[in-house]
C-alpha cells in the first residue's frame, strides 16, 4: 500500500515538474520578446486562426480514422464514431493527465476496454500502440529527410542561454538524426522479432516477460505478426499520415503566420522547424509544450524568420484549444451507451 502511495506522488511531482518546465519556457520566450510578442498580438488578424484551429480539427479526425482502419486488422469490432469519440478523449486527457501524448493513449486504453468484449482487450490496447507507432514512423522519416535539407539552416542556430560553436551545432544534428534512426531502428525490430529472439538473452528476457506478465508477450508478439501481412496497410497509412498529420500541422503553423501577414517564407524552413520541433516535443514534456515551442522558434530564427515567439506560442494555444474541446466528448459522456461487458 505505501509504495503504491509513493508512486502515485512521484508520478505527480513529475507531472507538477513537467508542467512547471513547460511553463518556465514559455515564460522564458515571451520575456525575451515580450516587445515583438504584444505587437505581433496586437496587430494579428484572428479570423485566420479559425481555418487554422479547422485544420488541426481535422488531423484529430484523421488519426481517429488511421486507428480505426489499423483496429479492424485484428478484428476488432469497434464503429468509426467509436474511434473518434475515444480518440477524443485521448487527447483531452493527454492534457490532464501525467505522460503527455502516452498519458492521452493509456486513458485512451482504458475507455477502449468498455467497448471491447472480453478476451479482446489486450488486442485493442496493442492497436493503440500500433497506430502510435506508425504515427511515429511517419514523423521520424519526414524528420531525417527534411533535416538532411536543412543543414544550412539549422547549423545557423543560436541559442540565448549559451553560445554555440560548430560542434555543438553538428552534435546536436547528429543527436537528433540518431533519434530518429534510433526511433525507426526500434519499430523495424519489433516487426522482426522472430530472428531477435533466437539470440540467447533476447529470448531468455521474452521468456521471463511472458512468464510473469502470463504470456502477455506472446500476445503481442503474435499481433506483430498479424500487422506484419498486412504490411502494405502499414505502408500505405505511414505515408499518408507524412501528408494528413505532419504536414496538415505545418499548414496549421502556415496559417498563424497568415495572421501575422508573413509572406515570402520558404516551406521548407517551416517544415523543417515543425518537424524537428515536434521530434523535440517527445522528449519528457508535458505533452511537448515548452521544448517544442523553443525548437520551433530557435529554427525559424535560424531560418530568418524574426516571429518574437509568438508563431509556436499561437500554435501551442490552438493546440491547447482543440484538446480541451474535445474534453467535451469525455464530459457528456460521448460513445457510453456502445459499453460491453
Amino acid at each position: 500500500m505505501a509504495e503504491k502511495k509513493n508512486s502515485s506522488i512521484k508520478t505527480v511531482l513529475n507531472f507538477i515538474l513537467k508542467t512547471g518546465l513547460a511553463a518556465v519556457i514559455i515564460w522564458w520566450l515571451i520575456y525575451k520578446h515580450y516587445d515583438s510578442f504584444v505587437n505581433n498580438l496586437a496587430h494579428i488578424k484572428y479570423w485566420w486562426l479559425l481555418p487554422a484551429g479547422l485544420a488541426y480539427v481535422f488531423h484529430m479526425f484523421f488519426c481517429s480514422w488511421r486507428w480505426y482502419k489499423l483496429a479492424r486488422v485484428l478484428g476488432i469490432e469497434i464503429s468509426l464514431a467509436d474511434a473518434l469519440v475515444l480518440t477524443m478523449k485521448g487527447y483531452f486527457f493527454s492534457l490532464v493527465i501525467p505522460g503527455g501524448a502516452i498519458g492521452g493513449d493509456v486513458a485512451k486504453m482504458g475507455f477502449l476496454n468498455r467497448h471491447t468484449a472480453p478476451g479482446c482487450k489486450a488486442e485493442g490496447v496493442f492497436s493503440i500502440l500500433m497506430d502510435r507507432m506508425t504515427g511515429m514512423a511517419a514523423m521520424f522519416s519526414l524528420a531525417l529527410v527534411v533535416i538532411l535539407l536543412s543543414l544550412p539552416t539549422l547549423m545557423k542556430i543560436r541559442l540565448e542561454v549559451i553560445e554555440l560553436n560548430d560542434t555543438m551545432r553538428i552534435m546536436g544534428i547528429l543527436g537528433l538524426i540518431g533519434m530518429c534512426l534510433a526511433g525507426l531502428g526500434a519499430i523495424f525490430c519489433m516487426f522482426f522479432h522472430r530472428f531477435f529472439e533466437k539470440i540467447p538473452p533476447v529470448g531468455w528476457l521474452m521468456h521471463q516477460g511472458d512468464k510473469y506478465g502470463h504470456g502477455i508477450v506472446t500476445r503481442f508478439t503474435a499481433v506483430l505478426d498479424t500487422y506484419r501481412n498486412s504490411w502494405r496497410l502499414l505502408v500505405k497509412m505511414s505515408s499518408i499520415s507524412v501528408l494528413f498529420v505532419h504536414l496538415n500541422i505545418v499548414f496549421v503553423v502556415c496559417l498563424v503566420m497568415k495572421s501575422l501577414d508573413m509572406s515570402g517564407i520558404r516551406p521548407l524552413d517551416v517544415i523543417t522547424a515543425v518537424t524537428v520541433g515536434n521530434v523535440a516535443g517527445l522528449l519528457p514534456s508535458n505533452s511537448g509544450l515548452g521544448l517544442r515551442d523553443v525548437t520551433i522558434n530557435v529554427i525559424l530564427d535560424a531560418a530568418g524568420i524574426p516571429n518574437g515567439a509568438t508563431i509556436p506560442i499561437v500554435y501551442s494555444a490552438i493546440l491547447i484549444t482543440c484538446n480541451l474541446l474535445a474534453g467535451l466528448f469525455f464530459v457528456f459522456d460521448f460513445g457510453g451507451n456502445n459499453r460491453r461487458t
